[in-house]
């Protein structure tokens, strides 16, 4: 399979509706191949959004590794004041985050670009569930780059499973923000939070 940090424009397109239940209302999001975790919603992922809801979060928040929105578009959903932006390497993820942001008739920016790169703006929060099989290199990179492009104050929120390398990350989010905390424990996942000075 190709992998879900690469771009997988060369994957043939075979785009379907993803229909969940989440905190009580029934949603559908587009998916596609090739996209990270393409068959049902991400269990991390899906509690990196309910906390970040619970965070109540203004400004503009960035989902960084978007993949088809789903982060993104359950905290715009629970919370309407945001502004989402999104990020994705990969081109049919942004496409369909794009169509989901549509199919729930809701304002987001989509955009190809890696999140190691200049991001052109500063956030209020980042969101970001890691890229795990990309390697410890490539994640603290993006924990580095999101560093650099949020505000004072600004959060980084990220979801990481205990045995996937939570204490690792932990410590290397220390080694940039003042203040890392794990707000959340869930079935082996871990939500830290890391506040900008």
């Amino acid at each position: 399979m190709t992998h879900y940090f690469k771009n997988s424009e060369n994957t043939p397109s075979n785009r379907r509706e993803l229909s969940f239940r989440f905190l009580g209302l029934d949603l559908t999001l587009i998916s596609d191949d090739g996209i990270f975790s393409k068959s049902k919603p991400d269990e991390g992922s899906l509690l990196l959004a309910q906390s970040a809801i619970e965070e109540k979060l203004s400004g503009r928040v960035l989902d960084m590794g978007c993949g088809y929105g789903l982060v993104g578009l359950l905290l715009k959903k629970f919370n309407p004041e945001v502004t989402i932006d999104g990020i994705d390497v990969n081109i049919k993820a942004v496409e369909c985050a794009i169509a989901s942001a549509e199919r729930l008739g809701l304002e987001a920016h989509y955009a190809v670009k890696d999140g190691r790169e200049d991001l052109g703006m500063s956030y209020e929060a980042i969101l970001l569930n890691p890229p795990i099989r990309a390697g410890k290199a490539t994640i603290f990179e993006l924990y580095r780059n999101a560093y650099k492009h949020l505000k004072p104050q600004g959060a980084l929120i990220i979801v990481i499973r205990r045995q996937q390398g939570s204490a690792s990350s932990f410590k290397a989010l220390q080694t940039l923000f003042p203040a890392v905390s794990r707000i959340k424990l869930h079935k082996g996942y871990e939500i830290l939070k890391s506040i900008k000075d």
